[in-house]
């Protein structure tokens, strides 16, 4: 799978939430050494309504410096609305924990009216071949995209990079179900049927279960004291998400699908290929990924079902620890030789 280093255009697909502002903080920081452009940041509704999600990215941006991103909003429900989908308010009723003192943002003047569905189609019809999408949020957006436009979409995509699913049957929202998924299994079932490559996808399991050194004291007292509009926001954000559920850990899902996607040959210690699908009906296990790990070695039509997902079954601590330390401006952090290793690695790969 092609990833930024080859140039090119990224649309970032989230619902704002902290470690999607982790993740879209890496990859503008990242845009110039990995010679690709971020050409939108596209909302949907998931740890917070669509309208909040789309105000946390502007408010984000500001914090970066970046408001020449284009920002638009997408689906405010699920492909099938139901009153018992599961509500999270882990990130808070806005998604940013609802801590108040936001960086001020005039979104009237500042969002596009083009619904977020119609800018990925022209996205990937402008730069036919070249553009990737990273979704961290539910699918609802990119599965309406194939809804709507069908082949004439799915054929002009370079590649897509989704966090969500499990592999193992943990759930963070059902005892069985990882939150993206879970929130919208039809649009997640879509996307999985209908395309045309594997995705990249990195399910819950190796971001909760990977060694990746990364404490509560570290992130507030190490990375948290650098200074920062950005950093204040999220240190006043994720220390009311996390220190009084009583964390140790500091889990950083959305960061760790863009560190893989900008150093795949570093961050990832363990893929494999898949075809996998989504439990749409099951009483316990709605919305849970299931794999085929037979993978074809019966003839029939069950398990004929072509490859359609690159499945990320761990991942790399040490990389990390340097990304997300740079991606926060820590001054100890040499991302340098992570690109100058990367590069190497992905010549002797394609060698």
């Amino acid at each position: 799978m092609e990833s930024s280093c080859d140039g090119g255009y990224v649309v970032y697909d989230c619902d704002i939430g902290t470690d999607d502002a982790w993740g879209l903080a890496m990859l503008l920081r990242a845009e110039k050494k990995g010679n690709f452009k971020v050409s939108a940041v596209t909302c949907v509704q998931g740890n917070t309504d669509v309208d909040n999600a789309t105000l946390n990215a502007f408010r984000v941006l500001t914090t970066l410096e970046r408001l020449d991103v284009p920002v638009f909003k997408g689906c405010a429900e699920p492909i099938i609305p139901r009153n018992f989908i599961p509500k999270s308010h882990f990130h808070g009723l806005d998604g940013l924990g609802d801590v108040g003192n936001y960086p001020l943002v005039n979104e009237s003047e500042l969002l596009s009216q083009e619904h977020a569905v119609n800018a990925m189609y022209r996205l990937a019809c402008h730069h036919e071949g070249k553009v990737d999408f990273i979704l961290c949020g539910p699918l609802t957006n990119f599965a309406n995209c194939i809804n709507l436009y069908g082949d004439k979409f799915l054929e002009k995509l370079r590649s897509v990079y989704i966090m969500g699913g499990n592999i193992l049957g943990k759930g963070n929202i059902t005892k069985s179900a990882e939150f993206n998924f879970m929130y919208d299994p039809e649009a997640a079932h879509i996307v999985l049927e209908r395309l045309k490559k594997p995705a990249m996808i990195l399910p819950w399991e190796p971001c909760i279960d990977g060694e990746f050194g990364l404490s509560l004291d570290w992130r507030f007292n190490v990375l948290g004291a650098v200074e920062s509009s950005f950093i204040r926001l999220l240190n006043a954000t994720e220390k009311q998400m996390l220190i009084p559920r009583g964390f140790d850990k500091w889990i950083t899902p959305d960061a760790l699908l863009t560190a893989a996607y900008l150093f795949p040959n570093q961050m990832i210690a363990d893929q494999r290929d898949y075809y996998a699908s989504v439990e749409l009906c099951g009483v316990h296990t709605r919305g849970q990924m299931v794999l085929d790990h037979l993978r074809g070695r019966h003839k029939d039509a069950l398990h004929g079902k072509p490859i359609n997902a690159s499945i990320i079954r761990k991942l790399n601590g040490d990389p990390y620890r340097t990304i997300i330390s740079w991606t926060g401006c820590l001054e100890s952090a040499n991302i340098s030789k992570l690109w100058e290793k990367e590069l190497q690695l992905k010549k002797q790969n394609f060698n």
